[in-house]
């Protein structure tokens, strides 16, 4: 600690601390020193802290090392990694192929994901370290008891960045969307989490086109059992537009992908298939995300499937037809 007069100030808990050379004039024994402050340090309110503004715009002061995020370290990792794509071929499918496969993945440290094709085979992308993605690649070709591998084809792909290795092209649970006809007229999209809906508000209706971005807000959870409510509420009322099953995707395991901000999905209902994302553009107490369909062989550019398919999907009718009959 140095003491250059009497007057201390805290430093702000947004600075993460440095090292700065005081002047060489005026009064106090650390004049000419160079001051090492810490996040929370007691520092000379006017002395110190107009040094530090001058150091920072001079680029003299040096910052104290901060830890990087997950996300940095999977970034930096990617620099040595490799990836490639494998089609295993056999009898793979129905014997626990894809469970033991993600076991061996994620012993020997490898990211990625594997899903079983309609064709019968096994796909799997693994990245990694060389010798990492090679280990696995033997694991694919020698099988697992009661599997029957006849080849596995190879292609070196493209890093794509995974924090995990899972099971694709499983259910993940429930999705529903409903319409709403409250003080602002909107639909609620709700995808079942960890025995909950999470739940947002689009106020113009998902979309299939990828060139359209919805606004959707973030609301309160929802109980499973609400997702087949059709009725009135108060002043308005609610249909099921749509409904179906969902699949958890993208390269961060969930709900950590929701908590990040960018979630991946794909939705198999009546109207909505294929994939879209979550994009959350500001955090606070209700936060705003962008759903945006991915480009995929289910995108429809230039299409309105709200305006085009209005029906619920349980009555048939419309949410103007079923206030009308109430």
């Amino acid at each position: 600690m140095i003491a250059i007069g009497v007057l201390w100030w805290r430093a702000d808990s947004s600075d993460t601390g440095g090292q700065a050379r005081l002047p060489t004039h005026g009064d106090g024994p650390g004049r000419g020193s160079v001051l090492t402050y810490a996040p929370g340090a007691w520092v000379f309110r006017r002395r110190v802290i107009s040094t530090v503004r001058r150091c920072r715009r001079h680029g003299s002061i040096r910052r104290q090392p901060q830890p990087p995020s997950v996300a940095l370290v999977a970034k930096r990792g990617n620099a040595n990694a490799t990836a490639v794509r494998a089609v295993v071929r056999g009898g793979v499918q129905g014997v626990g192929f894809r469970e033991a496969a993600v076991r061996r993945a994620r012993r020997l440290g490898a990211l990625g994901w594997v899903r079983n094709e309609e064709d019968g085979s096994v796909l799997v992308h693994a990245e990694g370290p060389e010798g990492t993605v090679e280990d696995l690649v033997a694991f694919l070709r020698e099988g697992t008891p009661g599997a029957r591998v006849t080849e596995v084809a190879l292609e070196r792909v493209k890093v794509e960045g995974h924090e995990q290795f899972a099971i694709r092209g499983v259910s993940a649970g429930a999705f529903v969307v409903q319409e709403h006809a409250a003080t602002a007229h909107h639909f609620d999209l709700r995808l079942e989490v960890e025995g909950v809906m999470r739940s947002w508000a689009v106020p113009k209706g998902p979309s299939l086109d990828p060139a359209v971005k919805r606004l959707a807000v973030e609301v309160a959870d929802h109980s499973i059992a609400h997702n087949a409510f059709e009725g009135e509420i108060g002043d308005g009322g609610v249909i099921v537009w749509d409904r179906g099953r969902y699949e958890q995707g993208g390269r961060v395991a969930w709900p950590q992908a929701l908590e990040r901000g960018h979630a991946v999905f794909v939705l198999h209902g009546e109207k909505l298939r294929g994939g879209f994302a979550l994009q959350r553009t500001r955090p606070g107490e209700k936060p705003q995300w962008l759903l945006i369909k991915r480009r995929d062989e289910h995108a429809r550019p230039g299409s309105d499937v709200v305006v085009e398919r209005p029906q619920s999907v349980i009555s048939g009718e419309t949410l103007d037809e079923l206030l009308r009959d109430d």
